[in-house]
């Protein structure tokens, strides 16, 4: 029996895409080969991003550690139930609320070695799994990040390693071409400052400075990356970078995975690696888009909570009410000069009549309305200086009497369209891009599966491909399960569950969905490369051999959805 080798993403999306790939990772432990060995030690590359992060960087010090998978699974998805990490990062905020230089990044990394791999004094590191790759199945990870001071992605990358010609150990590059770290140095990394790297987003946090903060930052070897160097201007400026989010340019991990494909390539019966191997950021991706035609990996399986739905653009809608509407910069500031004038009167003639109450509450208006008056003008210049040094230049002046129905929709549609373009086109166009690296190669026909969070909710895809005829019967998805996926799906990305969310069992949702999602898409696709066996090797046979287990699973999901998820509650 030949096993299949297998490459997996994690995708981006908080605690969204950690529970759902946990379930992911769950199963394809519960699902047993032939010979008795679980499905998920036929992954040997693995990636991660962001959200996806937290159960990857679980599952290989889990492995590095000797922990079953089962116990590492259950501790971690009580882990994501039960810890508070909202109210932790508050309470630490507040302790350090004298701190000048507190960084909340760095508190959620410190949270994160805590209540993820019991690491309150920061001993455990990256150097466990480093040092213990006979234990893990997984002969190349990466948790994705991305480098604020050059923009190129931030790859911490542990790999076994392979020998070169001259029998020394190759080992890819940790970081990228800008900010390359040693491998001697990157083993004092903590798995939580990885996971903050990774997971934490710029609205919520800031980026996490290296080396300052991080463990290692404490140890002689961070003296070289602290050291000042000459910026672009030749004026001397810290060493030090900021790193966070991995979802910035990948957010489903595939270039990394086919990065790894091109080093188990080079290292396993392809092109014979030159001593050193490839470790250039730039070459390896071009390599992992030139290799042979006969992949390394068997199956990537790319588990993503991001959709390809978006809803369209459309003006604001929310007018200001009749009266704020008439308004105008020009009149709003007439409005406040007469005041002032007016309570300045009121001022003047309470004091002259010696009412002393009436003095004092005209004299605290004056002063409000003389501080908004001042406030006012400073802002108002301060603005039409902005406006001034762009396109519009000294015509500026029109904006005085532009009314307020007509200023409000021209402001909030441009903010709109801001966010949308940040937070949606973008991201959508980078998923397409990303998942045409490996729709758009034939090498990888028949060697993908995407399992998507949302896929088996009612009138999705499934739906039309049964109606066509292009799927089994068997795989209509119950009831039970589409209400499941779509409360799975509807959560947001956020990095912990609301009490709201624990009382509606969405963590339960998640992991399920996980679970049944993976297990229809194997499903799917042993029936789809049964009637195509086009590039197929002898180790999808072993693949193959599943069907009636899957089969069993899945009918055993289409009864209760968390089956599987319940036997891990009660213990």
């Amino acid at each position: 029996m030949m096993k299949p080798k297998i490459g997996m993403c994690f995708s981006g999306g908080g605690y969204r895409a950690a529970t759902f790939d946990l379930g992911v990772l769950s199963f394809l432990n519960e699902v047993q080969l032939d010979d008795g060995t679980p499905l998920l030690d036929c992954v040997v590359a693995l990636s991660s991003v962001s959200g996806g992060t937290i159960p990857a960087m679980k599952y290989m010090l889990a492995r590095a550690q000797g922990q079953p998978v089962n116990e590492m699974v259950e501790e971690l998805f009580h882990a994501l139930c039960e810890e508070d990490l909202v109210d932790r990062a508050l309470k630490r905020l507040r302790e350090e609320r004298a701190n000048p230089n507190v960084s909340f990044i760095k508190i959620m990394a410190e949270i994160y070695d805590s209540c993820f791999f019991d690491n309150k004094d920061s001993t455990l590191d990256l150097g466990v799994v480093m040092d213990n790759f006979y234990r893990i199945p997984v002969k190349d990870y990466t948790a994705l990040a991305t480098d604020f001071q050059s923009s190129l992605p931030f790859r911490f990358r542990l790999t076994e390693g392979a020998k070169t010609r001259t029998n020394r150990m190759s080992h890819p590059m940790f970081g990228n071409n800008d900010h390359r770290i040693s491998l001697d140095d990157a083993r004092y990394i903590t798995p939580g400052e990885a996971m903050a790297c990774s997971s934490c987003f710029p609205s919520g946090f800031e980026p996490m400075m290296f080396p300052e903060d991080f463990k290692l930052s404490q140890l002689p070897a961070a003296a070289k990356y602290k050291t000042e160097v000459e910026n672009n201007q030749g004026e001397p400026e810290p060493r030090g970078f900021g790193i966070m989010d991995g979802g910035v340019a990948d957010n489903q991990g595939i270039e990394s995975i086919l990065m790894a494909e091109q080093f188990l390539y080079d290292h396993n019966g392809g092109n014979s690696a030159a001593d050193g191997g490839v470790d250039n950021a730039e070459e390896e991706a071009n390599a992992a888009t030139n290799c042979s035609n006969k992949p390394i990996l068997d199956l990537i399986i790319v588990s993503d909570v991001s959709s390809p739905y978006m809803d369209g653009y459309s003006p604001v809608k929310k007018m200001l009410p009749d009266w704020l509407g008439k308004l105008t910069i020009g009149r709003l500031r007439n409005y406040g000069v007469i005041t002032w004038f007016v309570l300045l009167g009121f001022l003047i003639l309470f004091w002259a009549l010696g009412c002393r109450f009436w003095t004092g509450f005209a004299a605290v208006l004056f002063i409000i309305s003389s501080l908004l008056n001042i406030g006012g003008c400073w802002l108002k210049k301060w603005a039409f200086k902005q406006i001034a040094a762009t396109f519009v230049g000294d015509r500026a002046g029109f904006i005085n009497h532009l009314k307020f129905s007509a200023l409000w929709p021209l402001l909030m549609n441009r903010a709109r369209s801001i966010v949308m373009m940040s937070s949606e086109v973008f991201l959508k166009r980078m998923r397409q891009l990303n998942y045409g690296k490996i729709y758009d190669d034939e090498r990888w026909k028949n060697r993908s599966i995407t399992n998507v969070i949302y896929e088996l909710r009612k009138n999705e895809r499934w739906d039309s491909k049964i109606r066509s005829g292009n799927m089994l019967q068997d795989l209509v998805p119950s009831e039970k399960m589409q209400e499941n996926s779509a409360k799975a799906a509807a959560m947001g990305t956020t990095l912990w569950f609301t009490k709201e969310d624990i009382d509606n069992r969405v963590p339960q949702a998640l992991m399920a969905a996980g679970q049944y999602t993976i297990c229809f898409n194997l499903i799917d696709y042993i029936d789809k490369i049964q009637k195509d066996p086009t590039n197929l090797s002898p180790a999808h046979q072993t693949i193959v051999a599943l069907q009636a287990k899957l089969m069993d699973a899945w009918n055993q999901f289409k009864n209760d959805p968390q089956w599987m998820v319940k036997k891990i509650e009660k213990k």
